[in-house]
C-alpha cells in the first residue's frame, strides 16, 4: 500500500493541515506510514515522501525500541488507545522530546491507526529543570551548610587551619551551586545561544587543567568543530573532566578529550576517557534507566545526572560507553552547526 491510498478530498487535506500538532497514519500491524501531513514533515524534519518509507523508530536514539512501538500500535489498531513520550532525532541531529498519542482509525472499510504527535521539548526541559532545583537545594545545599555549621562548632576558642580548609572548600561548593542554580532556572529567553568552536573551548580547558595538574597524562585530540550554544554547556564538559581529576589518584592517571565531526549525522562526538576507578552505580543508574533519581539517594557530587541535564537541554544526549576498572568513556553527540 502506498500514500495514493490517503489522497483526500480538499477538505480532508485541509483539515489535517490546519492541525497544530503532526498527524500520521500507519499500518495497523506492522507501523508503516501511509500519510503525514504538514506538521508531521516539520516535527520528524522529513519529507513526506521521505516519511513514507521511514521506519519511524529508526529516528529514535534509545528512547524506546521497535518492539515497544510495534506492540503500542496494534494495540492501538484493537482499540487500546496508547500514549507516551520518546526522543527523536531529525536529520540536522537535533535531538527532540515528542508525545504520541495512537488511536484506530478506520478508511475504506480497513483500520489503521492514527498518531497525534507534538513537540514537547520544551516540557521535559522545564521539568527536568525543577527536580534538579528541588534536588540542588533540599540535598546538596543542606549538606554543605551542616558542613560549616558543624566546622563553626568545633572551631570555638581554636585556630586549625585544618577546620578553616575545610569551611573554604565548603563555602566554595555552595557559591559554585548557586551558579549552577542561576544557570539552570533562568528562563529560556535569557539563555541565548552563541555560535562557539567547541574544539577549541574543549583545547584551552583541558590546557588550563593541564598546568594545574602536570601529574596528570593529559591527551586532547579535537578537530574544529562548531554548536550554538549557552554559557552552561562549558560548564558541563568541566564537571566531566573535573569528576576525573576529582575522585581519581593522580598517579599513572591518563585523560584524554577528543571532538570529531560526523558529517553523516550532522553531529559533534566528544569523548572524556578516563583511566581511573568506575563511575559508581548509584550516579549512573539515573542515566541508564532514563528516570529522576531520588534527591536524597545519590552521590555527594553533582553527577551525570545534572549534566546530562545540560547536554539534553543543547538537543544532545550523553552515554555512558564503558565504565570499568580499566578505563570509563563517557560520549556526548550534539548537532553541529554550520560554522558561517
Amino acid at each position: 500500500m502506498t500514500a495514493s491510498r490517503f489522497d483526500f478530498d480538499e477538505e480532508a487535506t485541509q483539515f489535517y493541515s490546519s492541525l497544530g500538532v503532526g498527524i500520521t497514519i500507519h499500518d495497523a500491524d506492522t507501523g508503516e506510514i501511509y500519510y503525514a501531513n504538514p506538521r508531521a514533515e516539520e516535527l520528524y524534519g522529513y519529507s513526506q515522501a521521505q516519511l513514507n518509507t521511514l521506519d519511524i523508530v529508526d529516528i529514535s536514539p534509545d528512547s524506546v525500541s521497535k518492539a515497544d512501538v510495534i506492540d503500542r500500535i496494534r494495540a492501538a489498531g484493537t482499540g487500546q488507545p496508547q500514549q507516551f513520550e520518546w526522543r527523536i532525532k531529525r536529520p540536522a541531529g537535533e535531538i527532540i522530546w515528542v508525545e504520541m498519542r495512537l488511536s484506530q482509525v478506520t478508511f475504506e472499510a480497513q483500520s489503521f491507526v492514527i498518531a497525534a504527535v507534538r513537540d514537547i521539548s520544551e516540557y521535559k526541559m522545564e521539568v527536568r529543570h525543577l527536580h534538579l532545583l528541588n534536588r540542588i537545594v533540599s540535598h546538596n545545599f543542606r549538606n554543605e551548610l551542616q558542613v560549616v555549621q558543624s566546622t563553626f562548632n568545633h572551631i570555638h576558642g581554636q585556630t586549625n587551619d585544618k577546620i578553616l580548609n575545610r569551611m573554604r572548600r565548603a563555602i566554595a561548593e555552595l557559591i559554585d551551586l548557586t551558579s549552577w542554580v542561576n544557570a539552570l532556572t533562568a528562563p529560556t529567553s535569557d539563555k541565548q545561544n552563541k555560535k562557539i568552536n567547541l574544539g577549541n573551548l574543549l583545547t584551552n580547558s583541558v590546557e588550563e587543567y593541564k598546568s594545574e595538574y602536570p601529574e596528570i597524562n593529559w591527551e586532547i585530540n579535537c578537530e574544529n568543530v562548531y554548536i550554538d550554544a549557552t554559557q552552561p554547556l562549558q560548564k558541563a564538559f568541566d564537571e566531566l573532566i573535573e569528576n576525573a581529576i576529582r575522585h581519581n589518584s593522580h598517579e599513572d592517571l591518563d585523560i584524554a578529550v577528543s571532538a570529531s565531526e560526523d558529517i553523516a549525522d550532522q553531529q559533534i562526538d566528544v569523548r572524556i576517557m578516563d583511566t581511573g576507578k568506575p563511575i559508581p552505580d548509584m550516579e549512573i543508574q539515573p542515566l541508564l534507566d532514563g528516570y529522576d533519581p531520588d534527591p536524597l539517594d545519590h552521590g555527594k557530587n553533582k553527577g551525570l545526572w545534572e549534566v546530562q541535564t545540560i547536554i539534553n537541554s543543547h538537543q544532545g544526549i550523553l552515554t555512558l560507553k564503558e565504565n570499568s576498572p580499566e578505563r570509563k568513556i563517557i560520549e556526548v553527540t550534539l548537532p553541529l552547526a554550520d560554522p558561517q
